[in-house]
């Protein structure tokens, strides 16, 4: 008799169909992990980060266009590989769905221009931007005759005197201008225009109306924190192992001379002289018209400041203290004295007297011509003292702005600040202007009470140039502010994009 082979059970095993349930539940199993693999997220979360990446660049790079498309390549692809995967689309998905959309909807108005939306003074959004108007022509806007900061620290003499006046209520963002590199120089203003120098080696001409970028010549890989020179027609740069002449309406250069390393230190312009000072101490005279060597000065000393100049005499201070007076026409030395600390800061000079600061810290005036020491106080640091009506404005190392009598010394006021001073302060009629940190800071020059402050993206260690209302400032986020206020803006019907209003802080005392 045939009998059919069966496993046999007992009280042990498990019936049939509940082992082949079971086998089911394992394959589904198996079948439902395999496709929840979880892959669909990651390319979701590199897509976002690519994204990122092109906000960071702003648009204003031709590689932010590229860096979206993966991103959102990225995202597409993701989002197929998860449209079965239940489960971590509930756990994740979902969160991960809105953060990537929120980043690659903010990039896609970054990249291709919707922040660029204008807003003119009816505050009415249009779909074309207005043309700026004619700047001689727009109140409030810089006319070349009337304002002007040709160089560091506003003038030869170095007093940090700026021709202003400077907004005395919270501005606004009037443009921004990314120059595609951070800035360590501090910009100048001529001929309706704002020059600045940055650490990718370029200089850059911008409209002071408008923000938009005239030209850029490439003057090598040194120029970082030099700040150029302006004289009629001509721009003058210390750029690493050179010193070159630009055309200021084209950017053409005019002529070049070898320097050794400028380092740091701006050049200085008076009657047909260029001076320009070396890291190494050296210190020479040009011609403006030819690059024509006139004389040369020998220092042993670092120098990290730059020359000043007044009444005949040029004066700089070294790394090692050593305060000297040398002769403009000559190159001759005058006199030479000691500051009594480490002088990384540029000279001020002013009513027949020099203010040096050093890290001691120290400020001390001394006579120009005879270099006998006038007075010393016990406040100082790396910031150049700016003078303006009998008084000097120091930016100090415990992070506050002091006025002290230029006669005397006497403090007269010290305002805190809350950041460390790498800036220096620039000075107008009712103003002192100075950064610290990322925030640019309007200081009452009578009581040194907080006027407005203003938060950039970056650190300021450069000077502030202010003229016709209007305060500029480059920052090491990348980009050239000009701060001017509501009424002034809207006067001239400047274009305002929507995101370039900042970050705008009140603050009285």
């Amino acid at each position: 008799m045939a009998t059919t082979s069966r496993s046999r059970q007992t009280q042990f095993a498990l019936p049939d169909y509940l082992l082949a349930a079971r086998e089911r539940d394992r394959e589904e199993r198996r079948r439902r992990l395999a496709l929840e693999s979880g892959e669909g997220i990651g390319l979701l979360w590199a897509g976002a980060a690519a994204a990122l990446l092109a906000l960071w660049f702003g648009g204003a790079t031709g590689v932010a266009a590229p860096i979206f498309s993966l991103g959102l390549v990225a995202v597409i692809i993701g989002l197929w590989r998860l449209r079965r995967d239940a489960r971590n689309m509930a756990r994740v998905g979902t969160a991960t769905v809105v953060v990537s959309s929120v980043v690659l909807g903010a990039a896609l108005a970054q990249t291709l221009g919707f922040a660029g939306t204008t807003l003119v003074a009816t505050t009415r959004v249009v779909a074309a931007p207005t043309p700026t108007p004619d700047p001689s022509e727009a109140p409030g806007v810089f006319r070349a005759a009337e304002s002007l900061v040709p160089m560091f620290r506003g003038n030869a003499a170095r007093t940090g005197e700026n021709p202003g006046p400077a907004p005395l209520v919270r501005p606004i963002v009037k443009w921004k201008t990314f120059v595609g590199g951070e800035s360590y120089a501090s910009p100048i203003i001529g001929n309706d225009a704002v020059f600045v120098a940055t650490k990718a080696g370029s200089v850059v001409a911008l409209g002071l109306g408008d923000g938009a970028e005239r030209w850029r010549a490439d003057v090598g890989d040194y120029v970082a924190r030099s700040t150029p020179a302006l004289r009629a027609q001509t721009l003058f740069v210390a750029a690493g192992y050179a010193l070159i002449a630009l055309d200021t309406e084209t950017g053409i250069e005019r002529w070049t001379t070898p320097l050794r390393f400028a380092g740091s230190c701006s050049p200085i312009v008076f009657g047909d002289l260029v001076v320009v000072a070396t890291q190494e101490g050296h210190v020479s005279a040009f011609r403006s018209e030819t690059g024509e060597e006139v004389w040369h000065y020998r220092n042993d000393n670092l120098l990290f400041g730059s020359p000043s100049a007044a009444d005949g005499v040029v004066v700089i201070a070294d790394e090692a203290g050593t305060v000297t007076a040398i002769d403009a026409a000559t190159g001759r030395e005058i006199w030479e004295r000691s500051a009594g600390g480490e002088v990384f800061a540029t000279p001020a000079i002013a009513e027949g007297l020099v203010f040096v600061a050093t890290t001691e810290p120290s400020l001390i005036a001394f006579e120009l011509q005879s270099g006998v020491e006038h007075w010393r106080r016990g406040i100082g640091g790396e910031s150049s003292p700016a003078v303006d009506g009998g008084v000097v404005f120091l930016g100090s190392e415990n992070q506050s702005v002091s006025a002290i009598d230029a006669e005397t010394g006497a403090i007269r006021w010290s305002s805190p600040l809350g950041y460390a001073i790498r800036s220096s302060a620039t000075v107008t009629i009712d103003v002192v202007l100075i950064g610290s940190g990322p925030t640019l800071n309007a200081l009452n020059r009578r009581d040194g009470s907080t006027l407005w402050t203003h938060v950039t993206g970056g650190e300021i260690t450069g000077d502030l140039a202010v003229a016709a209302n209007t305060v500029v400032a480059g920052s090491h986020d990348g980009y050239i502010y000009a701060l001017a206020p509501a009424d002034v803006v809207e006067t001239a019907q400047t274009i305002l994009p929507n995101d370039q209003r900042g970050v705008l802080l009140a603050a009285s005392r």
